[in-house]
């Protein structure tokens, strides 16, 4: 997962495929421009490193912070601190992945994380002031 994690904040694409499930679904919660669940590793590296990362100004810089992990047989428990500069505004996210693993790679994973910042810091959505 430490593996996983450190390739996407760095953009390193074939990692991130190498540990990937062909078959991998990886679901973004919620009801934003990129909540929906990518099937397929084609669809995860276009949807995920292309769409998703499309508004983060990736020059800025993208972190990815672990702060726990807990594991059962095949289930993955990840829970992690995103620090990104998107194009609207500060993108710091928290996140609680719930993965599926076959084989070492990533099956399945369901990411649930803040979806009022995506819409703020990504897509420049004021849906709800700040108070």
């Amino acid at each position: 997962m430490r593996d996983f994690f450190a390739a996407l904040a760095g953009g390193d694409l074939p990692r991130v495929r190498a540990l990937l499930h062909p078959e991998v679904v990886w679901t973004i919660i919620g009801d934003t421009p990129v909540s929906r669940a990518f099937r397929g590793s084609d669809d995860f590296a276009q949807g995920i490193l292309g769409a998703v990362f499309a508004p983060i100004k990736v020059a800025a810089g993208v972190s990815v912070t672990l702060t726990s992990l807990i594991a059962q047989a095949d289930q993955v428990v990840a829970c992690a601190q995103g620090n990104i500069q998107g194009l609207y505004g500060p993108y710091h996210n928290t996140y609680c992945h719930v993965l599926t693993l076959r084989e070492g790679n990533i099956l399945a994973n369901t990411a649930y994380l803040d979806t009022l910042l995506i819409e703020r810091a990504l897509s420049g959505r004021r849906l709800v002031e700040r108070a």
